[in-house]
């Protein structure tokens, strides 16, 4: 009789446990489903956009820039569209022209880009002298026969931009964790940008396993991006003589209008008196 009574215990509570778990289970798959459901309406509009060609082109460039202002491509597109009907109704609203209103809402639209453009110009700047500074520490220690493994470790301490220091850490953990397998890091490092420099850089590095020394190449490497700095720096300069140049002739042509002004109201004076 006990040996029953414990048997039927035990199916009840293995009953009961099996409720719980059947319960517990469906629950869980029910959570997943609505978060899956609730991520997917999220993501519906993104991913029909991002099946377009010039989306993913965009998404390309930008992702090549650093995404500047956080922006990937469906954000980009929205933040011109917005900003051109915005600029269109105050162009149409103050001026109550529709010429105006289609002029400022090509402002609008392009402004994004030239600032885009302005900041690219400064990035890739800023990369080319981490390149430059990246070469030369790689040839010198590789002069002193150090392995590309020990060499590449610490080259991210000789770059001053963001991406590309985070960049370079990427390359030589990739490098390290392939085996020494140069190549593959070396296309990861050039797919994150988009700069002639850092191809030629990395073109030189690929020479690494075919020839074993790459000194020569570095160095040649070496004296094109510093040719390539010096002319930076010359347009920089012949930029900032161009705008000194154009503040001084705006200061003396209102230092004359001013000097000259009570003259030209002196002389006509007279003559209105002369001829009066």
């Amino acid at each position: 009789m006990i040996n029953k009574i414990l048997l039927l215990c035990i199916f009840i509570s293995c009953l009961f446990l099996t409720s719980k778990l059947d319960v517990l289970i469906k629950a869980n798959k029910y959570k997943k489903r609505s978060i899956y459901i609730q991520k997917t309406k999220e993501s519906f509009l993104k991913q029909f956009i991002s099946k377009f060609n010039f989306i993913k082109t965009k998404e390309s460039f930008l992702s090549k820039q650093g995404n500047p202002f956080k922006l990937n491509s469906f954000k980009y597109y929205i933040f011109k569209i917005c900003l051109a009907t915005i600029m269109f109704f105050g162009g149409l609203v103050n001026y109550n022209s529709i010429f105006y209103a289609l002029f400022f809402a090509s402002i609008g639209y392009f402004i994004i880009d030239i600032f885009i453009l302005i900041m690219k110009k400064k990035r890739d700047t800023e990369i080319c002298n981490d390149i430059l500074n990246v070469t030369d520490s790689i040839n010198l220690q590789l002069s002193a026969h150090m392995l590309m493994k020990d060499v590449l470790k610490k080259q991210h301490e000789n770059c001053k931009n963001k991406d590309f220091k985070k960049a370079m850490i990427i390359f030589s953990a990739r490098y390290e964790l392939s085996e020494l397998n140069i190549n593959a890091a070396i296309d990861d490092l050039e797919n994150k940008f988009d700069i002639l420099e850092l191809k030629m850089f990395c073109n030189a590095l690929k020479e690494y396993n075919k020839m074993g020394s790459i000194n020569e190449i570095l160095e040649n490497l070496s004296e094109t991006l510093k040719e390539k700095k010096v002319e930076i720096l010359r347009a920089n300069t012949k930029e900032k003589v161009l705008y000194i140049t154009f503040g001084v002739i705006v200061a003396l042509t209102n230092i004359i209008f001013l000097t000259m002004y009570p003259l030209f109201v002196s002389v006509g004076n007279g003559f209105n008196n002369i001829f009066k």
